[in-house]
């Protein structure tokens, strides 16, 4: 029985069941009641969301798959799942080929990043083998030193936004020890930059890159400090998390409009990179739109930093190339020239700018465009033998009467996938804004291509070396976002409707996880 049956029963009688936890009623009751959250009276972040305040829970609606494409996303899901449980069970990651595991964080990541896909695809037995393996077998604190920011954002976010869909008491208890165990990567730094690493039993922090934090590890941590603080009514989570973006801010990055080198030192400064919306910065930006939303745009500079940034994306890194004209997302190299280069991972960038354009930032519908215009250049990175996206991207900006050369081409270095989210993303947001079809059909078109390419009939799917090759050659990992984001958001983008986790009550993190808008 899908969950859907299960969730109707507590949205429409009067005494919930116990069927997952008899306390799960304070969120699945009445959409007028409201909890009151208990607030710390120890407040040292006049900007943190800490005054008294009431949390509204509506309760989701996950009725489950409404049409065959979506029922196809949930068999894949269930695919993944049951190829994880047969040979990963417990363990980090899958390696589906050769049929074994990583275990690089010691903390089931496949199981908490995926169990809010379960729960929102309303599949009812993933849901309790997740809830289950987390309160009875999860031990947040193992001897292992873990990066800050990849556990963030996939741990910590998984059990919060688990937490929320569920009332599940034991994922809150989790997400609290181990947001005590990461506050470490704070405390053991001599500046409001976190250590990248923090040993989740000891607490030895530090970071392995010559001392060095990126700037998406530093400020990619606070809507999941932020939630927890609100949850447990203890003010530290947020307060540390948020005097790191603080700290971004006052360094204001002038030289190139709010546009922040992706290298930090220990004392907080920064050291000359390159400027990238890709890999090391980019979630720095979709940080900044989403803690406004999160606060109800209650804290006008994270608004204006965003505005700011997106002004200086136009200005200094958006291009068109040759010559059909894309509009595309370059980067500028440390010797200040223009780098006609974009990563896939930089496709987040639409799904921000689409939220700018809902929330009134977006007078004169410019962000709008701009998202149309990355949502077609994502779509053009998939337009290659494979149908697969590729890791890079570089582009053609010389004029030619070659009406037959590309605009696009891929470097032999750069042509693998890990059937990463980010276009998909950019597609989900821009069909929910536009009710352009032409987005689902974008979205069915990459998971037909997964499904022929990258799918181990054994169980599981496995990343891809060279997308330019049909005779492709397996990389042997199945990344823990792909069940868990981006087949969440092939879900959610093929919806017959709007109603399933509306974008007006929801704000996802980096990995797709739905955490509440306070009200």
């Amino acid at each position: 029985m899908q969950l859907i049956f299960l969730l109707a029963y507590y949205l429409h009688f009067a005494i919930p069941g116990d069927s997952l936890n008899p306390k799960r009623q304070k969120f699945f009751g009445k959409r007028s009641e409201n909890s009151m959250i208990r607030l710390n009276g120890n407040v040292t972040c006049p900007d943190c969301l800490w005054t008294p305040t009431k949390l509204r829970r509506a309760p989701p609606v996950f009725q489950g798959p409404t049409n065959d494409r979506q029922r196809a996303v949930v068999r894949a899901f269930q695919h993944a799942w049951n190829g994880y449980r047969k040979y990963a069970r417990g363990n980090d990651e899958l390696l589906p080929v050769s049929r074994r595991f990583e275990n690089p964080f010691k903390l089931g990541l496949t199981i908490v990043d995926s169990l809010d896909t379960a729960i929102i695809m309303g599949l009812e037995t993933e849901t309790r083998e997740g809830i289950e393996w987390i309160r009875d077998e999860l031990n947040v604190s193992p001897s292992k030193s873990v990066n800050l920011f990849e556990t963030t954002i996939r741990v910590l976010g998984g059990l919060l936004s688990g937490y929320h869909l569920t009332g599940e008491e034991a994922l809150l208890e989790k997400a609290t020890k181990l947001g005590d165990n990461l506050l470490n990567a704070f405390t053991k730094s001599k500046s409001p930059i976190p250590k990248s690493d923090v040993n989740l039993d000891n607490g030895d922090a530090f970071s392995p890159n010559r001392d060095l934090s990126s700037l998406a590890e530093a400020t990619t941590l606070q809507l999941e400090f932020r939630d927890l603080s609100i949850l447990t009514g203890d003010s530290k989570y947020e307060e540390f998390s948020f005097n790191a973006s603080k700290h971004i801010h006052r360094r204001k990055c002038d030289e190139y409009d709010g546009l922040c080198p992706f290298h930090i030192d220990a004392n907080g400064e920064f050291r000359k990179t390159q400027i990238t919306l890709g890999a090391r910065a980019d979630s720095y930006y979709e940080y900044l739109i989403k803690q406004w939303l999160q606060t109800k745009k209650s804290i006008d500079w994270l608004r204006d930093d965003f505005l700011r940034t997106m002004n200086a994306v136009k200005k200094h890194l958006c291009r068109k190339s040759q010559p059909k004209g894309y509009w595309f997302i370059g980067e500028i190299t440390e010797f200040s020239q223009f780098y006609p280069k974009m990563d896939h991972l930089v496709c987040f960038l639409s799904g921000s700018l689409v939220l700018s354009h809902l929330n009134g930032l977006d007078v004169d519908g410019e962000h709008l465009e701009m998202a149309k215009n990355i949502g077609e250049v994502c779509h053009k990175m998939y337009d290659n033998p494979t149908g697969l996206g590729p890791e890079i991207v570089h582009f053609n900006m010389e004029e030619t009467v070659n009406v037959s050369r590309e605009d696009t081409y891929v470097k032999s270095l750069d042509s693998h996938s890990l059937l990463r989210p980010e276009a998909i993303e950019a597609w989900f947001y821009l069909y929910r804004a536009t009710k352009d079809e032409k987005y689902q059909k974008w979205g069915w078109d990459a998971f037909e291509a997964i499904e022929k390419y990258a799918k181990v009939e054994t169980g599981g799917y496995s990343s891809i070396d060279n997308v330019l090759r049909k005779k492709i050659r397996r990389r042997d990992k199945m990344e823990s976002f792909f069940p868990a984001e981006t087949l969440k958001y092939l879900y959610l983008l093929l919806a017959d409707d709007q109603f399933i986790l509306p974008l007006d009550r929801w704000v996802f993190n980096t990995e797709a996880h739905p955490l509440p808008i306070y009200n």
